[in-house]
């Protein structure tokens, strides 16, 4: 239902925002090890992401609802455009895995990026990122404010955190979403195996 995703998403989006209101009183051991440093996933929240009341940016400037692409499935993840060691790495990943799922269907997989950087990362900095990185069509930046991009991650169980020096510290995991808009499989980590989502990719 709905209105369930969406609180559920609330609960665990307050809880979250307690935990690192906490955490960051707590030391400033994390801030030392920089934008290198990945997070740990969560679980995420149960329920369609086409729920969430979202509005996104592209990076072509264009307003964006996810269930915009409502009835096909697609693979999407979090990462900042400014992040010089562990997004490229996950964007590489995801590359690989869109290659591998042509292979086995003959079609381009829809890819979606969502930016932890609601500050820096606008359609135009994020239009640069795709031409830089030579993405195609199937492949989609978003941004949007930080409130909205904090729900996305916790329904998505991908944690961040902004340290002192303006980087994030993050999850690195991206999620196969069937076409109802539901994570049906996910990876976390950067090489990882992929085989059980491709698997699950040519059952949706």
């Amino acid at each position: 239902m709905k209105n369930t995703l969406i609180v559920r998403t609330l609960v665990l989006f307050f809880c979250f925002s307690f935990y690192s209101f906490c955490d960051d009183h707590h030391s400033h051991a994390d801030h030392q090890h920089g934008e290198g440093s990945i997070l740990a996933a969560s679980e995420g929240a149960k329920g369609s992401l086409f729920d969430l009341p979202i509005s996104w940016k592209m990076e072509s400037g264009q307003t964006f609802l996810l269930n915009q692409i409502q009835g096909s499935p697609f693979v999407i993840s979090m990462f900042y455009a400014s992040c010089q060691s562990v997004c490229p790495r996950l964007v590489a990943d995801m590359e690989e895995l869109a290659k591998k799922i042509k292979e086995k269907t003959g079609k381009d997989p829809r890819m979606v990026l969502v930016s932890f950087d609601s500050e820096k990362d606008n359609p135009t900095v994020l239009n640069a990122y795709k031409k830089k990185m030579k993405l195609g069509e199937n492949w989609s930046f978003l941004s949007g404010k930080e409130e909205d991009v904090r729900m996305l991650s916790v329904v998505l169980g991908i944690n961040y955190k902004k340290i002192s020096n303006g980087e994030f510290n993050h999850s690195a995991v991206y999620s196969l979403v069937s076409k109802e808009g539901w994570v049906v499989s996910r990876v976390e980590g950067v090489g990882s195996n992929t085989d059980s989502l491709i698997n699950m990719y040519q059952k949706l």
